[in-house]
Order: C-alpha cells, then sequence, then structure tokens
C-alpha cells in the first residue's frame, strides 16, 4: 500500500509571517492540530498546536503581535506520496513522529499522513498498530 492511497490531500498552510492569532483560528476552523509553514511553495517548517501553546502562549507572547516564524519547527520531516505504508511507519516510529508532510516527487506538498491515517485506512493492524504503540509509549 502507498502513501497516497491513505494521506489527507488537500491540506492548510499559512505564512510565516501570520500571527499566532491567525494560525489558531485556522486550527480550529479546520479541526486539525498541524500546519505546514510554506512560503512561495516552499516548505519553511511547521506550527503545531502545542508550539503555540509552549513557544507562544506559555511564553506569555501576545498572539495577535508574535508570527509564526518565531514559534514554529524549522524542520519538516517528509515522505514521498509513492513511498510504501511499511517504509513511512517506520520513519515515524524512527523520527517518534505522528505526522508527515507528503511530497511528489516534483517536491511539491500533495498532503499529510498521520498515525490517525494509519490506524483507520491501513489493513494491515500490525503495521498501524505497532507504529502507534511505539509513539504513544514515547509520548
Amino acid at each position: 500500500m502507498k502513501v497516497k492511497e491513505v494521506m489527507t490531500g488537500q491540506i492548510e498552510t499559512i505564512s510565516p509571517d501570520s500571527t499566532l492569532e491567525q494560525a489558531a483560528r485556522k486550527m480550529c476552523l479546520h479541526a486539525i492540530g498541524i500546519l505546514p509553514v510554506v512560503d512561495e511553495d516552499i516548505i519553511l517548517g511547521v506550527v503545531t498546536d502545542r508550539d503555540l501553546v509552549m513557544r507562544g502562549l506559555a511564553e506569555g507572547r501576545p498572539t495577535h503581535l508574535t508570527v509564526i516564524r518565531q514559534v514554529m519547527t524549522p524542520t519538516a520531516l517528509t515522505c514521498y506520496e509513492d513511498q510504501s505504508i511499511t517504509e513511512v511507519s517506520k520513519l515515524m516510529e524512527k523520527n517518534m513522529v505522528r505526522r508527515l508532510l507528503v511530497l511528489d516527487r516534483n517536491e511539491k506538498l500533495v498532503g499529510l499522513v498521520s498515525l490517525t491515517d494509519l490506524a483507520l485506512k491501513v489493513p494491515n493492524e500490525k503495521v498501524s498498530g505497532h507504529v502507534l504503540s511505539k509513539i504513544s509509549i514515547a509520548s
């Protein structure tokens, strides 16, 4: 099974110059916990709901003045849409992450694959269950 068969396509992104408040609203509106930070189709990193809380609110930063580039995670782990679920699950387990950005072979952002995608859409429960247990234990 390939990533493109289980990934979530058409994902929301955010500019590095957007504010924490704008990011939080977008996450709330779309019921998501991660936004790729993109500038002119270049992936600069990601911002998660945890980033907003830990690097923004907990540090007392004003949400309407603080920009995403100040709190984002400046690296984004990626995989390719034509990679196998087995490869991608090993990558998630190795890096202890719950989500990966998905690229096509032209390096264009085409989606996101999450542990939830694996758990709900992968018929091989051994693969999804193994990764889920490894990452959940470490969290």
